[in-house]
């Protein structure tokens, strides 16, 4: 973010979460609260249903476990002692193992292999299961080896008779007849299963998995946010269906492999096929927290146990979020029945301080020898296998009545959820959940009245915005689960209060209120800078909008698709854009826009249709972009564009696989992205929409003087941002009536060399005309009697040939002062002018009316920005003010909300129309970049009038 504090750790993060005001600094915590500093000094609580994402079964700092991690911190206890006994370690796993075989009977000891957090422990049992895979491997072909000796003895010592049937191997292999003969037959099945031998393994996982995003444990879950771009580093995983046992045993069935083996069967050698070991595992949560808290059901489990029993598959358990009692016994799995060949276990292992994990395999599939491939320097420390001990003491207490509670206290939590999507069934689609492991899902809001609504829905951030409200309006801390964007996660610790279950319910019903009524300024407020401040209203109000009379008829599709990057430049914009927003000031509007500057990226608008006079239409479709012409100065000092560059070429690619033929760059756009030249979109026209803003104001402004001065003849013109792109063009198509041209700079670096370009440009424009034989008026008349220029005539110079340059340098040899073109950044020059254009980039405006002369005419450009010269009008009546770049549209269509506010209806920007035009016209190619010509302005302008675009009259 351009100005943002410079950050080291996770910078886009914490910005992103600053976003949404959740990029709190916490200074102490205990049970289910952190606390943070206000500006006062004082400690304000926040309730934490986060639960470090289900690492606080026990809350935080619970009194017990720090009394004892600073009881062993004190007394010296060993951190690190590896390489010696961890009889604590032990500990830990006789626990474990009690445990297991409490919740399920019959159980055969575990062995515990420790890790550092719930990915590593993931890590671990992937590990172990292609280790034991491999073994098994060697194993098979070792047998094999060994059959296939004890035949061939079997057969020379007249034992057994040779094979008669060979179709198992492929090809067309005849029996032997001979000794010999069947150690080719060896060598083939040999050969045949070295083929075989190089079968890489398979894993299986659940759609809608989450496993971890280290570079194996990422290969197991679904979702692509996390796992597409890594997919090459890992081994193949194949994602099955929950609940779908039928198509676990179908997609296994695909991977079944054998190998051939020999054995001497009733006196004859004989070919048999044995199960080869591709399967290396099945991973599976018995809940699915980041997939969106969904059940295993006890009829999948004990299916899947099955099949995983006939091909040879071992079961991983992934309890790292489900374990240590949250769903109310201490492995979720038992509740189904579903008994793993291993498990993992980690985030409330640590007891909230200490960070560490498990992995438990049974010892009829445990390799001891896996102890000597694996090993982990921080893994099984002194310190955190004993805050486990302590941790697995506390739960196990009083007949792990931790376990029953959390039970309770989940219950409580679902049935005030369960009376929550009662009232609020348009609201809420569903809750969902077991113990302290709930879901609270939100209806489909991608198509909300509101737009802030909305965006954020089709963004996939919705749940942030409304956990951005808990937060700072209820003090709520929330969080989203990893792969359902609208889905809210709560899992607090087994001391939730009664309260704080009211407090929020309370909190909850305010968001059910604010998005069934669409209102969005609730959402908004708390995020422009006035948090403690009281909101302009306090009740929230129906926003939704009335229904329809009779039917909607579906247009058919239109002609051609246009597309515009542009985004709520203003207050009004944004006010437009949703009207719940209407009580909030101008100050905490533009102070949302810079609080979301990294949440620019937003999803299109319904696409807005354009019915031509000449039987063609256009769909178009905004792209927005939240940032203010503000932040967009900010890049171009800060010599950032290159950020906000990336962000408008991903938004035209956006378009363009739309089916967009033509995007547009809306204002200010044109500036950051060399007006279109900088982007790299092959296939499709950009344009920064200049051409057709300077033809209609021109075209304005001649009507306006015809009206004030007879005309435009011997004029004084001014063009305030004449070295930019627009003001060039304007003061160079100017050159053809006006008597003086005043260019005004801002001063900045590169200003000048920028105006001193513009005025060489004024000069080859007005030195085209006159050689070219056009009626001699304004500036050119002037010129023609300059010695070089006339001299240039009597050779009979070629219009074509570049003068521009030798004509200001003449200038400036002739005489002290050009009487024909003044470059300055002197705003008091311009008050000699009787036209003035003010087509500058600055945020804000740059003339008032001392600026201005007498019945002077003031064409802004910049009338729709924050940069709009309306208050140069306050208190001179003798002004006639233009504003520039508008054009009328036949069929009074608009644009969407948010993009219209300073146009009537009827009226279309300039810019706008010219992508319609574009877009109608077939044109091809980038036509954004380049100089603004009189011939790409007439043309242009002859192609709008066709498609019923007119300029608007002042």
């Amino acid at each position: 973010m351009v100005n943002a504090p410079t950050r080291y750790a996770e910078a886009l993060l914490t910005a992103m979460l600053g976003a949404f005001g959740l990029d709190v600094e916490y200074v102490r915590a205990e049970k289910n609260s952190l606390y943070y500093l206000d500006e006062t000094g004082a400690e304000v609580p926040v309730l934490d249903l986060v639960g470090g994402w289900g690492s606080l079964m026990l809350g935080h700092n619970h009194p017990e476990i720090v009394a004892y991690a600073k009881e062993l911190l004190e007394t010296g206890w060993p951190v690190h002692s590896q390489h010696s006994a961890h009889p604590v370690a032990d500990q830990v796993g006789a626990v474990l193992n009690d445990i297991v075989g409490r919740e399920f009977p019959g159980a055969e000891p575990h062995s515990v292999i420790f890790a550092n957090s719930g990915a590593e422990a993931v890590e671990a049992a992937v590990k172990h299961c292609e280790f034991d895979r491999v073994l098994r491997v060697k194993s098979l072909f070792e047998q094999i080896e060994w059959n296939a000796d004890v035949a061939l003895t079997a057969l020379r010592e007249g034992a057994a008779a040779l094979p008669r049937d060979t179709s198992l191997l492929p090809g067309d292999v005849p029996a032997p007849t001979t000794v010999e003969e069947f150690g080719a037959l060896l060598g083939a099945v040999a050969a045949h299963n070295l083929a075989r031998a190089g079968t890489g393994p398979v894993f299986f996982a659940l759609e809608r998995a989450f496993h971890g995003k280290l570079v194996g444990s990422t290969q197991f879950t679904y979702n692509p946010l996390f796992r597409a771009a890594f997919a090459s580093l890992g081994r193949e995983v194949r994602f099955v269906p929950p609940n779908d046992a039928a198509a676990f045993e179908r997609i296994a069935a695909e991977h079944r492999v054998t190998v051939l083996d020999v054995e001497v069967v009733d006196g004859v050698i004989t070919l048999v096929e044995r199960p080869f070991p591709v399967v290396a595992a099945l991973v599976v949560e018995p809940i699915q927290g980041e997939g969106g808290i969904h059940a295993l059901t006890a009829e999948f489990a004990a299916r899947v146990r099955e099949i995983c029993d006939g091909i040879g598959c071992p079961i991983v358990v992934d309890e790292i979020q489900t374990g240590m009692g949250r769903t109310g016994t201490f492995f979720a799995s038992s509740a189904i029945g579903l008994v793993g060949d291993c498990y993992v276990l980690g985030k409330s292992l640590g007891g909230g301080i200490a960070k560490t994990s498990a992995m438990l395999v049974r010892q009829s599939r445990y390799r001891p020898e896996f102890e000597l491939v694996h090993s982990s320097t921080f893994a099984k420390d002194g310190f955190s296998t004993a805050i486990a001990l302590r941790t697995l003491e506390l739960l196990e207490a009083d007949g792990g009545a931790a376990y029953d509670r959390a039970a309770e206290r989940g219950e409580r939590i679902l049935a005030m959820l369960r009376e929550l999507a009662a009232a609020y069934p348009d609201v809420v689609a569903d809750v969902r959940g077991k113990g302290l492991l709930i879901g609270l899902e939100f209806a489909d809001q991608s198509q909300a009245a509101s737009p802030v609504i909305r965006e954020k829905a089709l963004a996939g951030l919705l749940v942030f915005q409304l956990g951005s409200y808990l937060q700072l309006a209820h003090h709520i801390r929330t969080g989203p689960t990893a792969s359902v964007p609208t889905m809210l996660r709560i899992e607090p610790s087994i001391y939730i209060s009664d309260e704080e279950i009211d407090q929020l319910r309370t909190g909850l019903v305010e968001v059910c209120e604010i998005l069934r009524n669409q209102d969005a300024l609730p959402l908004i407020h708390p995020l422009t800078g006035g948090e403690q401040e009281q909101a302009p209203r306090a009740e929230i109000r129906d926003f939704r909008p009335a229904e329809a009379d009779g039917a909607v008829t579906e247009a058919g599709p239109a002609t051609v698709r246009a597309g515009l990057v542009g985004y709520p430049l203003t207050p009004d914009a944004l006010r437009e854009l949703d009207p719940s927003l209407a009580d909030l000031d101008d100050d905490r509007l533009l102070a949302y826009v810079r609080r979301s500057e990294l949440l620019k990226d937003l999803p299109a608008f319904a696409p807005v249709r354009y019915e031509s006079p000449q039987g063609v239409s256009a769909d178009l479709t905004v792209y927005p972009l939240l940032v203010t012409q503000e932040q967009l100065r900010g890049y171009q000092v800060s010599g950032q564009t290159f950020l906000i560059g990336a962000d408008v070429d991903r938004r035209v690619r956006a378009a363009k696989a739309d089916g967009c033929t033509t995007v547009g760059l809306g204002f200010g756009l044109g500036a950051v992205t060399g007006h279109g030249g900088a982007l790299r979109v092959p296939g499709i026209t950009v344009t920064a929409g200049s051409t057709l803003a300077v033809g209609s104001a021109l075209t304005a402004v001649e009507r306006v003087a015809a009206e004030r001065f007879g005309g435009l003849d011997g004029l004084t013109v001014a063009v305030v941002g004449g070295g930019g792109r627009t003001g060039s063009a304007i003061a160079a198509l100017s050159a053809r009536w006006a008597a003086k041209i005043v260019l005004v700079g801002s001063g900045r670096p590169g200003s000048d060399e920028r105006l001193r370009a513009t005025r060489v440009r004024i000069y080859q424009e007005a030195w085209e005309r006159i050689a070219a034989g056009a009626e001699p008026t304004g500036l050119c008349a002037a010129l023609a009697a300059e010695p070089l220029v006339a001299g240039w005539l009597a050779e009979g110079r070629s219009a074509d040939e570049p003068g521009g340059a030798a004509i200001a340098a003449r200038i400036d040899a002739d005489h002290d002062i050009d009487p024909f073109v003044v470059t300055t950044d002197d705003l008091l020059s311009v008050a000699n002018a009787e036209v003035v254009f003010s087509a500058h980039s600055s945020p804000v405006p740059v003339l008032d009316e001392k600026h201005l002369s007498d019945r002077a005419i003031i064409c802004d450009m910049s009338f729709f920005g924050t940069a709009a010269e309306t208050a140069a009008l306050a208190s001179r009546g003798d002004l006639r003010y233009v504003r520039g770049g508008i054009l009328s549209v036949s069929d009074r269509v608009n644009l969407p909300r948010g993009f219209s506010a300073s146009t009537g209806a009827g009226e279309l920007l300039a810019g706008v129309a010219e992508v319609i035009t574009l877009a109608l016209s077939g044109s091809s190619g980038p036509v954004g970049d380049g100089l603004i010509t009189r011939e790409r302005v007439d043309a242009l302008v002859d192609l709008a009038k066709q498609h019923g675009f007119e300029t608007v009259s002042p």
